[in-house]
């Protein structure tokens, strides 16, 4: 069967979905181990949003809805890059709830050396592939994965809400 309601867009779909599927069939396996550290995609993941966000003061909601994340699913993760001494849990002098975090000097030495591996593992070819887009177009692809995922994120919201069952 045909699905025309994708028209030409079909293949970019189906490629979305596939990759979609292989990344959460393998997002919570831990790889690593050396230097007694050991990371799944989605720890890389938390680890990397703190390290790019770590000039900002952003508490841990704001880095979870921002990789569109459940919060308690972002503390999970933090809570093992605290205990692998890659992240640093900060209090603000002037607001004792917020918990600020900061990537610990061995976190960014451990990440910058981990991310030439991770480029070489697959990014390099991916970046040539799109090399000869103009940043506009470029722009527009991510605008376009961006919205898809801005809708996933709030059907999700919707479907996840809590619901009542008439007994």
């Amino acid at each position: 069967m045909e699905l025309h309601w994708m028209g030409r867009y079909r293949k970019l779909v189906a490629q979305l979905i596939r990759y979609a599927n292989i990344y959460v069939r393998g997002y919570n396996i831990e790889l690593g181990g050396e230097e007694g550290v050991r990371l799944s995609a989605q720890s890389w993941q938390v680890l990397e949003c703190i390290i790019e966000h770590e000039n900002e003061i952003l508490k841990m909601s704001e880095l979870s809805r921002y990789l569109g994340m459940p919060q308690s699913t972002f503390s999970k993760y933090v809570k093992r890059l605290v205990e692998q001494k890659l992240v640093e849990r900060y209090k603000r002098a002037d607001n004792q709830k917020d918990i600020i975090l900061r990537p610990s000097c061995f976190g960014r030495d451990f990440y910058i050396r981990k991310s030439k591996g991770l480029l070489e593992l697959g990014y390099k070819e991916m970046f040539g592939l799109l090399a000869d887009l103009s940043d506009d177009d470029l722009n527009r692809v991510t605008a376009a994965v961006e919205n898809l995922a801005n809708h996933l994120s709030q059907d999700t919201d919707v479907f996840t809400k809590t619901r009542l069952i008439k007994l």
